[in-house]
């Protein structure tokens, strides 16, 4: 078996760690560092308790993602964090909901004529579950526009087909949108479109932003373009909209469900006042029974390499750089929830940091660790988007690793939590081996990825997974000191 794997030796000394993890105290300061093979055995620990059946998947608002969050807390008090949040608290407590369409009543008017349409609209809100829109002027955009201008469609309605609603659809919440009126040419692309809001999607309570959007069966697309008229044919004005003359009135009415859960987040205080903050993140998320059909033997969704092994990286990170004493900035330690239904633990922390986002100096996000052997090199997702990469090279170079740039760069870069700090204007990367391995991340993605194998019954590489581990912790080390990182954003 490759070095780095779980093996027989390192679960061998397992049971002893886990009867030791009741009475761990932060860490005395230490004269030399862990070897791999010790790193691999801790990481061996936390990934198989996290990943085990007992957590279900680790699922929010799931009794297996509470018990996530007190093992959490109890290992940031172990390692000698304290609570960030709040007057002494841990968790940063946050609400999901999710909006299906339930019905809704939709009439246009042209001067004195109304049509009412209402076969088969879909119609939905992300912001609220019952909405009205009363008096809103419809408006087109012109064909040849690449963009929309911003606020070029406030406080209106816009008309726009179903083909092209890809291309504009980004840019509606900028252009500011009352509401978006989807026109289609025949059922397929009616069908097709009603997927898009059918089933809803997860976002914060607390986001009441957007437009609505009313999805017109091609029956009540042709009743309205022909209550617009003419008007369609008119020329656009120097913003590219169209006036239609026709007014938009609405009744939206939706289902709600809710999620319950929290980030866990922990703070090792810096010496040296206003100095500012260093950022580790992980998500402690998975997605519980969801993994196979119904009448699968095994449904659960472990999560063992996304993401308790970032989550155990991040863990002896932190423990190994706070054992050679306090850092000059603050440290920040964040496992975010929710990541799995899109960012949104990192998106609840953004809205509402325990540290304003300006004073965090650089960010380290961990997800999907355990892939690439040792000797494996590095990869910064997020080179080139911030003035952290110098500082990278060389704690990578002093500690013998090679930084490679990596395809997967615009693939995977929008689609982990450091993306959110990184488009808020933290400076934020993702370190490490997996996506330097291209073979065997590849074949992760194409075998485990979100599926009930994602576990620990079979050996799981953890080489390249202590290798990064060591990283991190210098990473965190020289970034955190005002002698190597002076300068503040």
């Amino acid at each position: 078996m490759q070095a780095g794997a779980i093996t027989r030796s390192a679960l061998a000394g397992l049971s002893a760690l886990l009867l030791l993890g009741g009475c761990v105290t932060a860490p005395p300061p230490v004269a030399r560092g862990p070897s791999l093979d010790e790193v691999e055995a801790t990481l061996a620990r936390d990934i198989t308790q996290l990943s085990d059946d007992s957590f279900a998947g680790r699922k929010p608002g799931a009794p297996g993602g509470e018990k996530t969050q007190g093992w959490l807390i109890d290992r940031f008090a172990a390692i000698g964090l304290e609570p960030a949040v709040g007057e002494g608290d841990w968790t940063q407590d946050f609400t999901l909901v999710r909006r299906t369409p339930e019905g809704a009543s939709v009439q246009v008017t042209r001067g004195e004529r109304s049509t009412t349409l209402g076969e088969g609209v879909v119609a939905a809100h992300e912001g609220f579950a019952q909405v009205d829109l009363a008096d809103l002027p419809l408006v087109g955009i012109d064909p040849e526009l690449e963009a929309l201008a911003p606020n070029s469609m406030a406080n209106r309605a816009l008309v726009l087909s179903a083909s092209d609603l890809p291309r504009h659809r980004a840019q509606v919440d900028g252009a500011n949108a009352k509401a978006v009126v989807i026109t289609t040419a025949d059922a397929t692309e009616f069908e097709r479109t009603k997927g898009l809001f059918a089933r809803g999607r997860w976002h914060l309570e607390s986001d009441r932003s957007g437009a609505a959007y009313l999805l017109l069966s091609p029956e009540d697309s042709t009743r309205l373009m022909a209550r617009i008229g003419a008007n369609a044919d008119r020329s656009p004005d120097g913003l590219g909209v169209i006036s239609y003359d026709t007014i938009l009135d609405a009744a939206i009415r939706q289902q709600t469900e809710r999620i319950e859960t929290a980030n866990i987040v922990g703070r090792a205080r810096g010496t040296v006042d206003d100095a500012g903050a260093v950022l580790i993140l992980a998500h402690w998320d998975h997605l519980g029974e969801a993994c196979a059909s119904p009448d699968s033997p095994d449904r659960l969704c472990n999560g063992a390499v996304d993401n308790a092994s970032g989550i155990a990286v991040m863990l002896e990170s932190v423990r190994l750089a706070l054992a050679e004493g306090p850092l000059d900035r603050d440290l920040i330690v964040l496992a975010t929830s929710a990541e799995e239904l899109g960012l949104l633990g990192a998106e609840a922390f953004a809205a509402d940091p325990v540290v304003p986002l300006p004073t965090i100096v650089a960010g380290f996000n961990l997800d999907t660790v355990a892939i690439a052997p040792r000797g494996t090199p590095v990869v910064v997702l997020g080179a080139g988007e911030t003035p952290l990469d110098y500082g990278i090279s060389e704690v990578a170079r002093i500690r013998g690793r090679e930084v490679v740039a990596s395809d997967f760069q615009d693939q995977f870069l929008r689609r982990q939590d450091g993306w959110v700090f990184l488009r808020e204007g933290v400076p934020t990367v993702l370190v490490g081996s997996a996506l330097a391995d291209k073979e065997a991340f590849e074949s992760f993605m194409g075998e485990d990825y979100h599926r009930p194998t994602d576990d620990t019954a079979d050996p799981i590489e953890l080489g390249g997974a202590a290798e990064d581990t060591l990283l991190h912790a210098a990473l965190l080390r020289y970034f955190g000191s005002l002698r190597t990182y002076p300068g503040a954003r």
